[in-house]
């Protein structure tokens, strides 16, 4: 099975670009004008109704939404090790590259932390 990831809105279009240039199906909330600005419960349902796990900073906000909700997946980030700079956004991409590469994407309805 093929994993798809969507992006929440803090990660640029760039970062999906990256993994997308490694051969991974995934996209940016940021990338897309309709999705932009969309709140949380939105965010998760467009990942879920689009078969993608969401991938997010935003661990308070979902862990309370995935609680009472079906959902495609969610993976965790933690911003201090992954910062959003240049640097660190690019060993986050290498992180999903080796988390999607090693089956560690959280199936629908689980939630796992990107180590």
């Amino acid at each position: 099975m093929t994993v798809r990831l969507l992006l929440d809105e803090m990660y640029p279009p760039k970062l999906a670009d990256t993994l997308h240039d490694k051969g991974h199906d995934v996209i940016a909330v940021a990338a897309s004008a309709e999705f932009v600005g969309s709140d949380d419960a939105t965010v998760l349902d467009i990942a879920s109704g689009d078969g993608r796990c969401l991938v997010t900073e935003n661990v308070w906000d979902f862990a309370m939404l995935v609680r009472h909700t079906s959902h495609g997946g969610v993976l965790f980030v933690h911003a201090r090790r992954w910062p959003r700079t240049r640097v660190g956004l690019h060993r986050l991409a290498d992180a999903l590259h080796d988390a999607i590469s090693g089956d560690r994407i959280p199936d629908p309805d689980d939630v796992r932390w990107l180590a």
